[in-house]
C-alpha cells in the first residue's frame, strides 16, 4: 500500500484502507471510509454480550446489522463452538470496502489486521499475498483476483495470529465471496488441524484471558517439533474441513500450513503461485 493508505486505530483494531478511481488514489474518501468503520466497530460493541456465545446458541439473530452478519457467518460455517467474535475482523472490513464501493470507487483493499476486504471493478486486478506462517513476516504465495472470480474477502487464521486458535496451523488461509465467512471459516479450518502429540500444549482459553468468548475451551499455547505424520495428518484435516466448505459453496478455497509444509483445496490450487519455501 502506498503513501496515501489511511491507518485506522480504536483500540485492539488497527485498519488500513487503500482506494482508487482508474488508478487514481482517493484518499479523503477513505479519510470518511476510516471514520464510519469506527461507528460499525461501535455499533458491535453494544452487542457485546451476544457476540460471545455460540452462534448455534442463539435462538434470534442479534438486532445490529453488522452483530447480525457476524452470527450469520458463524452459523453457515456450522462449528458447534464458533462464536460470532470469529467474524468480527471481516465484518468491519466489508463493511468499510462497501462504503467505498458505493462512493465510486474501482479499487479497493481494507487490510483489517491481517484480515483483507476487497473490491475490483470490470478491469481491476488485485494481487494477493499469503503468509504461510503467522509468525514470520514472509510472503511464499500469491493469487491474482479479478471481478469475476466471486472474491472479495481473504481472511487467515493460525497458531502465533491476533487471536486464540484450536489447531496447529501455521496459517489457514481462506478465499471467500465476503470477508466475514472468510474470517469464520479460516477459524473453523485453522481450529480443524489440530492432533493428539505430546509436542502440543494446550490450556482453557479463560485461563490464559478471562474475557475471551471461548469460555472453557481448550486453545493451543504451544507447538514443538511434529513427526512427519502428524504434520500430514494435521493438513489432511484442515484441507478436508476447506474442502467441504468448498463443496457447499461457502468458500472458494483455501490454503493450510502446518511447520512449513503447505497443501491447498482443489479449487484454490490452479490459482495459487508459489513464491518461494513455506
Amino acid at each position: 500500500m502506498g503513501d496515501d493508505t489511511v491507518l485506522v486505530e480504536c483500540g485492539p483494531m488497527r485498519m488500513f484502507i487503500d482506494g482508487s478511481v482508474a488508478g487514481a488514489r482517493q484518499p479523503e474518501v477513505c479519510g470518511e471510509a476510516a471514520r464510519y468503520a469506527i461507528r460499525v466497530l461501535e455499533e458491535i460493541a453494544t452487542h457485546q454480550s451476544a457476540m460471545q456465545v455460540p452462534a448455534c446458541e442463539v435462538a434470534q439473530p442479534p438486532e445490529g446489522l453488522f452483530a447480525r452478519t457476524m452470527w450469520a457467518a458463524a452459523v453457515a460455517i456450522g462449528d458447534s463452538d464458533l462464536t460470532p467474535m470469529a467474524a468480527v475482523a471481516g465484518t468491519i472490513a466489508d463493511a468499510t470496502a462497501d462504503f467505498l464501493a458505493e462512493k465510486g470507487l474501482t479499487r479497493v483493499i481494507v487490510n483489517n489486521g491481517g484480515d483483507l476486504a476487497l473490491y475490483a471493478a470490470e478491469g481491476e486486478r488485485i494481487a494477493v499475498g499469503i503468509r504461510s506462517d503467522l509468525d514470520s513476516p514472509a510472503v511464499t504465495h500469491r493469487v491474482v483476483l479479478s471481478q469475476g472470480m466471486g472474491v472479495r474477502g481473504v481472511c487467515t487464521s493460525g497458531f502465533g495470529g491476533r487471536s486464540f486458535t484450536r489447531g496447529i496451523a501455521s496459517a489457514a488461509t481462506v478465499f471467500a465471496a465476503t470477508a466475514a465467512i472468510a474470517d469464520a471459516a479460516a477459524t473453523a479450518i485453522a481450529n480443524a488441524t489440530y492432533v493428539a502429540s505430546p509436542a502440543i500444549l494446550r490450556r482453557p482459553a479463560d485461563t490464559l484471558y478471562p474475557d475471551t468468548d471461548l469460555k472453557g475451551v481448550e486453545v493451543t499455547v504451544s507447538v514443538g517439533a511434529l513427526t512427519s505424520a502428524d504434520i500430514a495428518r494435521a493438513l489432511a484435516q484442515g484441507i478436508n474441513r476447506g474442502e467441504a466448505l468448498e463443496n457447499k459453496d461457502l468458500i472458494v478455497g483455501a490454503c493450510v500450513t502446518v511447520q512449513r509444509r503447505t497443501r491447498c483445496t482443489a479449487r484454490l490450487a490452479p490459482l495459487l503461485k508459489t513464491l518461494g519455501n513455506p
